[in-house]
């Protein structure tokens, strides 16, 4: 089965699982049409592991993708993965939306719902490891120069989204 991804326009992505929706364009999660409290950072946090569902994102790129090239340590981001679970109410020992891959990283585990657009097959690179490991380590290069890293964010998560099945941004997500 090929997991969800968020499906990017010109402002932002849009990803509907379970009975949330996260709107990335207009910085909005709802839980059953009701908007869910949550801070900017678990909520970028939540975007950015949604923009690559079901492939393992390293604490490094994490911290640099929601706390950019800043010196912060894992506990902020652990700190932050405790606010997102908590806005999603989700037992981290059961997760149903983020799945812990211990002293490495998180990735995003949430179904999709809704119709999905039709799309290739998803394709395994370098025995598993995919895109974003690659962009990880280019971008861990490139922590002196905040544009370089940027440019290899995007073209990573541009070749991920060809790769995967998206939602459809005009379908309604299903209550």
């Amino acid at each position: 089965m090929v997991g969800p991804a968020m499906k990017p326009n010109a402002s932002g992505a849009r990803l509907c699982f379970d009975e949330f929706e996260l709107d990335e364009a207009d910085a909005r999660l709802t839980r059953a049409g009701k908007p869910v409290a949550i801070a900017p950072k678990p909520f970028a946090l939540l975007c950015a592991l949604a923009r690559t569902p079901r492939l393992l994102m390293t604490k490094n790129a994490l911290l640099d993708a929601v706390w950019g090239h800043r010196f912060v340590t894992d506990s902020v981001l652990k700190s932050a993965i405790s606010d997102l679970r908590a806005a999603l109410r989700e037992d981290p020992k059961q997760p149903r939306y983020i799945e812990t891959v211990s002293r490495r990283g998180y990735r995003f585990i949430g179904a999709a719902v809704g119709p999905l657009s039709q799309s290739a097959a998803p394709v395994e690179a370098n025995g598993g490891a995919g895109v974003s490991h690659a962009a990880t380590a280019l971008t861990a290069l490139c922590r002196g120069d905040a544009t370089l890293a940027g440019l290899i964010r995007a073209v990573a998560a541009t070749l991920e989204h060809d790769r995967m099945a998206v939602i459809d941004p005009s379908a309604q997500c299903l209550s």
